[in-house]
């Protein structure tokens, strides 16, 4: 008895030591910041990437293993699920592709990072790239979802699963606003209008364009609430605003107006300023400077 003992136990150590141990970790989540740190924007057109390192430890014997991955949604295209809506996504293998995920439980040729370990203890490391492509016109808030990898040892032909570890994304969507006028350039805050010969009367419209993932509000001032101002101080001349078709009230200190912006469409916005015929006004220059404010409303 005293010799069959240790016998034994030393057989169990052989077939221990026999056995491919495969563990895998996920070095953190993802808070998807994009190219500027300031999270997705919907108007930029820019690709990005979060780098994500996945750790795989070993030890026994050697073997041959796979990595690969599945979105957490029930939809075709990886998504993230947001206030209002879905923002896609993908992780890549290389940051041109292909994908490791895929809705088969064993992933497919593509989507499979396969590796080796020799005999005993060791470490391989796999980077992968968090992709949210550009172009996607989403309202603004936090979009989040969960991918999970799966490690399989694969030895002979016969996929066996080892672990599984999830990652956790977070993408951050800001309200964003756009607007353009081909009267005013790029970076341009000022415009002078000139109205011509009032004793005629004038009419001008200064025509905006506007794209917004959020509810969009304007705030329209007059310092001379709605009157030209005569540059010696004779009498004013009255004029008006129209924003969108609608009139404005300038003899208020502060109009406000909601304006619909329909998705990634661009809503038009013209305004309209009209004078009267003045035939009877002083002679010089009459001015007002009429400030339009745009806001985003979260």
């Amino acid at each position: 008895m005293l010799i069959v003992a240790p016998s034994v136990a030393q057989a169990q150590d052989v077939l221990e030591d026999d056995d491919c141990r495969l563990e895998l970790q996920v070095d953190s989540n993802v808070d998807w910041r994009g190219p500027y740190g300031r999270g997705y924007d919907v108007f930029d057109t820019e690709q990005s990437f979060e780098i994500v390192t996945v750790s795989i430890r070993h030890e026994g014997r050697a073997c041959d293993y796979f990595l690969t991955g599945i979105a957490d949604t029930a939809a075709d295209t990886p998504a993230l699920s947001g206030p209002a809506g879905r923002l896609f996504y993908d992780v890549m293998i290389q940051p041109s592709g292909p994908s490791v995920l895929s809705p088969d439980y064993l992933g497919d040729q593509l989507s499979r990072v396969r590796g080796r370990f020799p005999r005993g203890a060791g470490v391989q490391t796999v980077t992968l790239y968090v992709d949210v492509p550009p172009g996607q016109f989403v309202p603004g808030g936090a979009y989040s979802g969960r991918t999970e990898f799966r490690l399989f040892e694969d030895d002979f032909g016969s996929p066996e699963l080892a672990d599984q570890a999830v990652l956790g994304i977070v993408v951050p969507v800001a309200s964003a606003l756009r607007v353009e006028s081909r009267e005013v350039g790029p970076g341009q805050r000022d415009l002078n209008i000139d109205l011509g010969d009032l004793s005629q009367g004038a009419d001008h419209t200064l025509d905006f364009s506007i794209a917004s993932n959020a509810r969009v509000s304007t705030e329209l001032s007059s310092a001379n609430r709605g009157r030209l101002a005569h540059f010696a101080n004779a009498p004013g001349i009255p004029y008006r605003v129209w924003m969108g078709g609608q009139a404005l009230d300038l003899s208020q200190p502060l109009v406000r107006q909601e304006i619909v912006v329909p998705g990634a469409s661009t809503t038009a916005l013209p305004v309209r300023v009209s004078v009267d015929p003045q035939p009877g006004a002083a002679a010089g220059d009459y001015s007002d400077t009429l400030t339009i404010t745009f806001v985003v409303d979260d």
